[in-house]
């Protein structure tokens, strides 16, 4: 889901000079050009006045681990990874005068700034994960109670006691990584659900939920670590779609029930609030999410959509929270 929209339209734009500066001296070469542009810096020297220039570096800006004027002297050291992945030194002693001056300021801005484009890009896709984790992980919390809810329908005690394991499990993961906490609620449903009193227990899965439902409506995730980023994050998984899919989720677990219970007006309901948010989900995350037209389908062929669509959402979450 990440977008390489800014680095496509760096590549197409022009590279720019923004300094330039002759009787360069490199360590152990010579002297000769120093070139800085807005995307690299690199060094032409010639051996002789007949002799053609040889390029004897040419590094990328973003490749540049270090670029520092020693003090009190013209001297500039440049280290980078080279494409063996070992470190470079680069050793060159300007010309006094404006003209270096001028070029050192301008490298150390463009450093700076290609630093803070990396560290805001390694936030944004840390940024994205933790939206797929807790994504993928409420889904898998919601058809843990799902299953709880049709085994106490079957008072199947054992396989409600597995299940509510596995749910303990996921909520402690939803509260140590993504900041949902519900363990209070799970704890709540498995003292409720050690009575054995299928009603009872029936009332605590719904009340299992609501905080999350809550907490889903507001417009920032509960991490204060991602609060800055999550207004403007426009590219890939955002904070709202979460709400869409945790909707989606309770809405196949309720659209399951009524299919068991052939429950035709409930089943006709559930399926046009899943049509309504798969839409919504196909234009935000996946286009392979968006359903075919459904006017000409019954509710049989319908529902095979839906879940066709909810596998594929499912194997989604899964891929980009690393669980698949």
């Amino acid at each position: 889901m990440n977008n390489n929209h800014d680095d496509i339209i760096s590549d197409l734009e022009e590279e720019k000079l923004l300094a330039e500066i002759k009787n360069v001296r490199l360590e152990n070469v010579g002297k000769g050009k120093l070139s800085l542009t807005d995307r690299r810096i690199e060094f032409e020297h010639r051996r002789n006045i007949l002799s053609p220039p040889r390029l004897e570096f040419s590094v990328a800006l973003a490749e540049v681990s270090s670029a520092r004027v020693k003090d009190n002297s013209n001297t500039l050291v440049l280290e980078w990874l080279d494409e063996n992945g070992e470190n470079a030194v680069s050793t060159l002693n300007l010309p006094e005068g404006d003209a270096a001056t001028s070029l050192c300021k301008a490298l150390t801005k463009k450093l700076r700034i290609l630093r803070q484009v990396a560290d805001l890009k390694e936030r944004r896709a840390c940024y994205q994960a933790f939206l797929w984790k807790t994504a993928c992980h409420l889904w898998d919390i919601v058809g843990l109670l799902s299953q709880i809810v049709r085994e106490l329908g079957n008072e199947d005690w054992d396989a409600v006691d597995a299940l509510l394991n596995k749910a303990g499990e996921t909520a402690r993961v939803l509260t140590s990584e993504c900041g949902i906490d519900i363990t209070d609620q799970v704890h709540a449903l498995a003292e409720t659900i050690s009575t054995r009193d299928t009603a009872l227990a029936l009332r605590s899965v719904v009340a299992t939920l609501k905080p999350v439902g809550a907490l889903l409506k507001s417009d920032l995730p509960p991490d204060e670590e991602w609060q800055q980023l999550a207004p403007e994050s426009t590219v890939g998984l955002n904070w709202h779609d979460i709400r869409y899919i945790f909707l989606f989720a309770g809405w196949r677990s309720l659209l399951s029930s009524w299919q068991e219970r052939g429950e035709s007006k409930k089943i006709e309901d559930s399926l046009k609030h899943l049509v309504a948010l798969l839409s919504i989900l196909g234009e935000k995350i996946s286009g392979e999410l968006l359903l075919e037209s459904t006017v000409a389908q019954d509710a049989s062929g319908i529902a095979d959509s839906v879940e066709s669509a909810a596998q594929e959402l499912e194997m989604l979450l899964k891929i980009n929270a690393g669980t698949a």
